[in-house]
């Protein structure tokens, strides 16, 4: 993949733009000069005509003709004089046909038809003189301008550079990002950057944490699990406790692992891109997911459906956390009850009413998904988890950040 310098871009955008808004001037200049050194040179024509047939230098021979004019008018500049280099004279019996070149016909009191002309070698000469002259004036004010425009640009963009290599060094040092400092733009992406940073940081401590605790806390299960296996083999302890107790730290174990599990799918969804979900939606796939445990125990499920509220969030983090909340429900919902579900579109809160029942012949992946590790996610999700229960009932509500 090419990668394009910011800075190189510009300067080429503007080269390139000068450079065309330069030719398109320069071809004006050149056409009009032309055209204004044609009718000058016509005028010129026009007035030698004049001046021949007035003082009646037509009876001269056409050889000499131009030094015969040029002696009657010596009070001219020598450089009008000069200009005239390039002009020829003629005599015609009859009116000539006009051909391509700069040219007056003028006729003669004695019946014939002077011809003033002259080539256009002499106009090709001063537009190619021009065209030099253009082209060195336009080489030079573009380098000028270029170079000053290149040592701005070097010191407008040096800020976003400077956060650039900041971003890529492995030891970041915060003394450094002063110098960073430039445009407000530059200073709000600066101040932007140190925030993700911070934020960042602040994620990873508690991830680790999270993992650190999860870990710490399996292996007291598998030590105790080890011991256990010692007294067996060192003594005459029943067959079918020993069993029994194992199978109860390895479901310990287990449990712990699914948090982990968890935990770990959590962390590589939040990093994808956030979408829109209806709540109405989630309600209605964890219905339609668990649907064949539903009818197994004989629950309901009902929704008041005409409220609804949609959620800019990673969808399928919320999605694991929202079926983790959902399996715990499930599992400890009293058979042959219905679980009401409250959507409350005002306050952005789902409220879930269902009665309890502990035991549960049920084992699902993220069932044993506890309370505090559900709580503990809801900064990085931007929700709250709440739970209580009254009497019979179970209710869990949560809320989650204006949208």
């Amino acid at each position: 993949m090419i990668n394009y310098s910011l800075q190189r871009s510009i300067l080429i955008y503007m080269s390139v733009s000068s450079l065309l808004i330069a030719l398109f001037l320069s071809s004006f200049v050149i056409s009009d000069h032309k055209r204004s050194l044609e009718h000058s040179i016509l005028a010129k024509m026009h007035l030698i005509a004049k001046d021949i047939v007035e003082h009646g230098l037509y009876l001269s021979d056409v050889d000499s003709l131009k030094d015969i004019y040029n002696l009657h008018e010596s009070y001219h500049s020598p450089e009008y004089l000069e200009s005239m280099q390039h002009i020829k004279f003629a005599y015609h019996i009859s009116k000539p046909i006009p051909s391509n070149n700069l040219e007056v016909i003028e006729k003669l009191p004695n019946g014939k038809y002077l011809l003033v002309w002259s080539d256009r070698r002499y106009i090709n000469e001063n537009i190619n003189a021009l065209l030099l002259e253009l082209f060195f004036a336009l080489i030079g004010i573009l380098s000028l301008i270029m170079a000053v425009f290149y040592f701005f640009l070097r010191k407008l963009l040096y800020p976003l550079k400077c956060l650039v290599n900041y971003c890529n060094s492995k030891v970041k040092s915060k003394d450094s990002l002063p110098i960073c400092s430039g445009s407000y733009e530059a200073n709000a992406l600066k101040e932007a950057i140190l925030s993700l940073e911070q934020r960042n940081q602040v994620l990873c401590k508690e991830k680790q944490n999270i993992f650190k605790e999860a870990a710490h806390e399996i292996k007291t299960p598998i030590a105790i699990l080890k011991a256990r296996i010692d007294l067996f083999a060192k003594s005459n302890m029943e067959k079918e406790k020993f069993i029994n107790e194992s199978k109860s730290d390895i479901a310990t174990i287990s449990n712990k692992l699914r948090e982990l599990i968890f935990l770990k799918a959590i962390e590589w969804d939040i990093q994808q891109a956030k979408e829109r979900v209806m709540m109405q939606n989630q309600c209605s796939m964890m219905q339609q997911l668990f649907k064949p445990i539903l009818e197994k125990k004989n629950i309901k499920m009902v929704s008041n459906l005409q409220e609804d509220f949609a959620l800019f969030i990673h969808k399928e983090a919320i999605g694991r956390v929202m079926q983790a909340i959902f399996e715990n429900i499930f599992m400890n919902t009293k058979n042959g009850t219905t679980i009401q579900t409250y959507v409350d579109a005002h306050n952005s809160r789902l409220k879930i009413v269902n009665e309890v029942d502990k035991k549960s012949d049920e084992i699902l992946f993220s069932s044993h998904i506890g309370t505090k590790l559900i709580k503990r996610l809801a900064d990085e999700l931007e929700y709250s988890y709440e739970t209580y229960e009254e009497g019979k009932y179970f209710y869990t509500e949560i809320t989650f950040k204006a949208q």
